[in-house]
């Protein structure tokens, strides 16, 4: 029991404590903790104009049958939930709003001086929260004043829309003592979902509103958050001020324009990465638990050589196109959005079900690899897309942190279904980090490789397809790691093709290939050698002189060398390409164009080109055993035949296959039935064994016989699934 003479030190004692508190609402807290503590008590509260501000002994939501509310001045018992019959103890104090201090306890029944404490204590309490509410209205004004002259500043200085408007919602925030506070704008592009800045989730729960307005016509609100749905005079009034503001910075028509551009696309009329982001936030934020978001994330395949040999209009006009499609692929609760240059990323909003997203991510494959009419030609492209699916529990994260997650995921499982070829979708899975670690390892080890004589030139040979005689040979370059082994050409050359690495490979690979065919050609005088040659060496400026030194040294003719371009280097009107293309022919190269009908065919570009061989993709191969299949390539023959042009078909694995295509007219091939790559030891054997035997006259009844059979070293390998190049396209 406390003495009443005890009663002015701990008075003195109650109002330091509570007079360092920095607010009000700090202040009613520890009120509350002390006067329990003081009266040893279970239950201690601070009652302010019939509302409980501050308390202990109970848990975070005190149960409305508390009845603390109800406790009136004076000494009194109190049924508790919980806690049970209570002595409880009030006294009230007239300054300022008034209020009361409340204490509740079991052991003993409370006495003259415990009621006149706490009267002593209710009024040192109504001093101490007049002094610190009068502190508050200082710092508050000056703060206020501070937070809207820097508004002020930034709208007369014209700063970027977006980042005014990030400045009123946080500053709103602040003022309002760190109260949510969100700016939801018309976005005229798309009516029905408003640009949210701020804290997107306010508008979800209790709040106020103020409405922004430019020129008299209403163009959004500003909403901030409140506990319990109530707001007063002045926090109204602070809620119109940061309105006007924003009226203010939106009223100049090219602040709405800058605001357009800030969170659209100028080309495609998409939203951009901010209003991306601003979405994905609002999803994640939304319906916890019940609709869990997913992130596409869309590179397209091909683009910059479009690009390069179209122009930038030819690029434009393509991704207005590309747009137009994702956007026909997806649904009006959907989000499709241009980050810049080839990259799309998509929100679907209800991504729960994975085979749903998928199968979405695949329409959008399919839908993007069917060609576009660009003026009069036929251009084919391509993509592929990575997925990130949101955690359904995901309360605890940060949502920006998450979204950023999110997207960084949905890109790395689009590199990754890149490396294995793009041209499909795949769906993140935490060991694709590893994998990408060590795409930053080969990365950095590539470099020294040349040095360190871990690459080397492996050739397959090209072969009439009727005998297996070896016409020419294909060179196909590879990488020992010292670590890993055997790197994949379609692992590192990607590797080489992004770092500008290609352009020196490249070099060594035509100079080293040039030496050994001069060296076989001494035996076998008509044998033709084939390299790969990247975009990147047809735009340096070395690469013809490069491609003169390389058959000087090798003693080598130009008539002996062809050189493989790929459809998607030679698309358009590009007269630095084409002169470097006249240029080889005018040294006796011939040039073949790769991978034929599987990028950009044209009948114009042939023409134009004068290119004097096609290679058929494998995948027109594997397709005979298809419906129509067999006339397919039955066409691309006839095509040849119109523009006088050599044919090689790529891939050939089975004798079925030979038959069929010695049926359309097909005489030279290459793939595994007949060799597989090999290093120059193992080539040079296949060349000698299988070299043209002396000519003599056949014997009777063998004239006009074919034989399909497969030549040593052909039967019992595996089919491969793709051919490894000297250098990527």
């Amino acid at each position: 029991m406390v003495e009443p003479e005890a009663s002015p030190h701990r008075l003195v004692e109650f109002m330091t404590a509570v007079g360092r508190c920095p607010s009000v609402q700090a202040a009613h807290l520890v009120a509350a903790e002390l006067v329990a503590e003081e009266f040893d008590a279970e239950v201690g509260a601070v009652v302010v104009d019939g509302r409980l501000e501050g308390h202990v002994g109970f848990g975070r939501d005190v149960p409305p049958e508390a009845h603390l509310l109800d406790v009136p001045p004076g000494s009194d018992r109190c049924d508790l939930p919980g806690l049970g019959s209570l002595h409880t103890l009030s006294a009230t104090w007239r300054r300022g709003s008034g209020g009361r201090l409340v204490v509740a306890r079991a052991e003993l029944p409370f006495e003259l001086g415990d009621r006149t404490l706490l009267l002593g204590m209710a009024g040192a309490l109504g001093l101490t929260l007049d002094m610190i509410a009068a502190l508050e209205r200082e710092r508050g004004r000056q703060h206020l004043l501070e937070v809207l002259l820097g508004v002020q500043r930034a709208i007369s200085a014209r700063q970027p829309v977006p980042d005014i408007l990030s400045a009123i919602t946080a500053g709103a925030s602040s003022v309002l003592g760190d109260r949510p506070v969100a700016l939801l704008l018309q976005d005229a592009a798309d009516p029905g979902r408003p640009i949210v800045t701020g804290a997107g989730e306010v508008s979800d729960g209790p709040c106020h509103r103020a409405v922004v307005e430019v020129d008299g016509a209403v163009v959004g609100e500003i909403v901030a958050g409140t506990a319990d749905g109530r707001t007063t005079t002045a926090e109204q009034s602070l809620l119109d001020t940061f309105a006007g503001h924003a009226s203010m910075a939106l009223t100049d028509a090219r602040a709405m324009d800058a605001l357009a551009a800030a969170f659209r696309d100028p080309l495609t009329g998409l939203p951009n990465r901010s209003l991306f982001l601003d979405r994905l936030g609002e999803a994640l934020r939304g319906d916890r638990g019940r609709r869990n978001p997913a992130v596409l994330f869309v590179d397209l395949d091909r683009f910059k050589a479009v690009n390069d040999t179209l122009g930038h209009a030819g690029g434009d006009e393509l991704l207005r196109a590309v747009a137009r499609r994702l956007t026909d692929c997806t649904r009006a609760g959907d989000t499709v959005a241009r980050f810049g240059g080839d990259e799309f990323a998509l929100l679907l909003a209800d991504g729960d079900d994975p085979h749903q997203v998928r199968a979405v991510a695949d329409r959008l494959v399919a839908s993007l690899r069917e060609p576009f009419t660009l003026g009069q030609e036929l251009t084919w492209i391509g993509a592929t897309v990575g997925i990130a699916h949101a955690p359904p529990d995901r309360d605890d994260v940060d949502t920006d942190v998450l979204a950023d997650r999110l997207l960084g995921d949905a890109d790395l499982a689009m590199y990754t279904a890149k490396a294995a070829g793009g041209g499909r979708s795949a769906t993140y899975r935490p060991q694709m980090r590893s994998a990408r670690r060590d795409h930053l390892a080969l990365r950095a080890h590539l470099p020294h490789a040349l040095a360190r004589g871990e690459l080397d030139v492996h050739y397959q040979p090209v072969v009439e397809l009727g005998t297996g005689r070896p016409l020419a040979v294909e060179a196909l370059v590879r990488w020992w790691h010292p670590e890993r082994g055997a790197v994949p050409p379609v692992v590192f050359v990607p590797v080489a093709e992004s770092t500008g690495l290609i352009v020196e490979i490249g070099r060594w690979v035509l100079q080293r290939a040039c030496r050994q065919a001069a060296l076989w050609r001494r035996d076998q005088p008509n044998l033709l050698l084939h390299v790969n040659v990247s975009v990147h060496q047809l735009r340096d400026p070395a690469f013809v002189p490069d491609v003169v030194a390389a058959l000087d040294v090798a003693g080598l003719p130009g008539e002996a060398l062809v050189l493989e371009i790929t459809e998607s280097l030679v698309v358009g009107d590009d007269a630095a390409l084409l002169q470097v293309l006249a240029d080889l022919r005018a040294l006796g190269v011939s040039l073949a164009l790769d991978d034929f009908g599987t990028g950009f065919s044209s009948l114009g570009y042939l023409s134009r080109l004068s290119v004097d061989l096609l290679k058929i993709d494998r995948s027109f191969v594997t397709g005979l055993a298809e419906p129509g299949g067999r006339q397919l390539v039955q066409a691309v023959m006839d095509l040849a035949r119109a523009f006088a042009l050599r044919v090689v078909v790529e891939g050939v694995e089975t004798p079925d296959q030979v038959a069929q295509l010695l049926a359309v007219g097909c005489t030279t091939a290459q793939g595994y039935h007949f060799a597989r790559p090999g290093p120059v030891d193992v080539v040079t054997a296949f060349l000698r064994d299988h070299a043209p035997a002396p000519r003599r006259t056949p014997a009777a009844g063998a004239a006009g016989r074919v034989s399909a059979a497969p030549v040593p070293g052909g039967p019992g390998h595996a089919p491969t699934t793709g051919r490894p190049r000297a250098v990527a396209r």
